[in-house]
């Protein structure tokens, strides 16, 4: 029985497997992304363990704040900052040896500011956020060659890997004909694969960007590859009740017992990470049973019918995970509240105590 009131629990077993059969299948190494505290799974100690695997070639970070984290934390591994560099950030990107994703001239200008010049360079192929356009390719190469600027790496991203097969392949086209074009004289690596773009044929890029596979969640239905949960997240039953029928629960009683009930409070709330849009129609495992949540989720405490489910106070209720032939994942949970398991992955807030497992 774990102490805290809630947990997340880390399996680093399951993020080596989960890793070990991405590259087994796609045979290529790896840029792991760890931005966003690692999709709320913990940048540094994710980090740190990533730092031992040959095949993971980067660590990517979304900002240099994040970069220079794990630098502090004394992680070797090259790091590359996806959101590219600003004027603010050269003495981190200095002091730190990160290398920047580089997207626009005004970044581009920044590099001259660099002690080490090695960048990767972003161009865009469909997504419409960052990167330079194929027409820019000529300018590029001249200040490249004028300011002693080497890149290291090429790279695109993919916006709908997942669900539009023929505007993907398209990129890899237009990303292919980019590469073809560009004068770079030590370029080592080209990637534009994703978690969900590793089922596409890209022969000619030689490193894959994943993050969301390697935490365990599919990004299509049929992914090839066998992925295991990273993240178990767990909270404590603090209180238990009985109620009698017509009485409402929670806030604004959106929910009235049409009979008498037994419920559980949990010490779990949309503070911690669960949505409020998981009201009167989300689920828990209690004791190898799903359990519903009723009433209006609170900031730090949710309402769970137990009527059928024996339990007491200090037993635990599994949010995210499993238990007996019962399973709760970040997709579920996305797919009840109309968003993306990402986004529910990183909304598991800091109060929530990490416990790393190796097994």
């Amino acid at each position: 029985m774990f102490l805290h009131r809630s947990i997340a629990e880390i399996n680093l077993e399951n993020l080596k497997k989960n890793i070990t059969n991405i590259y087994n299948y796609a045979k290529k190494e790896i840029i792991a992304v760890i931005k966003a505290d690692a999709y709320g799974h913990g940048a540094v100690n994710i980090g740190r363990f990533l730092d031992k695997i040959d095949f993971v070639k980067y660590l990517a970070v979304a900002t240099a704040e994040e970069g220079k984290e794990l630098r502090e934390a004394n992680i070797k591994k090259p790091i590359i900052v996806l959101g590219g560099i600003l004027k603010e950030e050269i003495d981190i990107f200095n002091n730190f040896n990160l290398v920047p994703v580089i997207s626009n001239f005004y970044q581009l200008e920044q590099v001259k500011s660099l002690k080490n010049r090695n960048i990767h360079l972003k161009f865009d192929t469909g997504m419409h956020r960052l990167g330079f356009y194929k027409e820019d390719i000529e300018k590029i190469n001249k200040l490249i060659f004028d300011n002693c600027i080497n890149i290291e790496g090429v790279m695109s991203h993919f916006p709908s890997a997942d669900i539009d097969k023929e505007f993907t392949e398209n990129q890899i086209k237009i990303f292919q004909e980019i590469i073809n074009q560009l004068k770079a004289k030590n370029l080592k690596y080209i990637h534009i694969q994703n978690s969900a773009g590793i089922i596409y044929n890209c022969d000619f890029c030689n490193l894959i960007r994943i993050g969301l596979a390697m935490y365990g969640e599919k990004p299509i239905k049929d992914y090839p590859v066998e992925l295991n949960q990273v993240m178990q997240v767990k909270a404590k039953i603090i209180s238990i009740k009985d109620i009698k029928k017509g009485e409402g629960i929670s806030y604004c009683h959106t929910f009235k017992a049409d009979k008498d009930m037994k419920i559980a409070v949990i010490s779990f709330g949309y503070a911690d990470g669960l949505p409020r849009a998981l009201s009167n129609k989300g689920e828990v495992i209690i004791n190898n049973n799903k359990a519903k949540i009723i009433g209006n989720i609170t900031m730090d405490m949710s309402i769970i019918d137990i009527t059928d489910i024996d339990a007491v106070i200090g037993d635990e209720a599994i949010i995210i995970g499993s238990a007996g032939n019962q399973k709760i994942t970040f997709t579920d949970i996305a797919n009840l509240t109309n968003t993306i398991p990402y986004e529910i992955m990183c909304g598991i807030s800091k109060r929530v105590y990490r416990e790393i497992i190796t097994e």
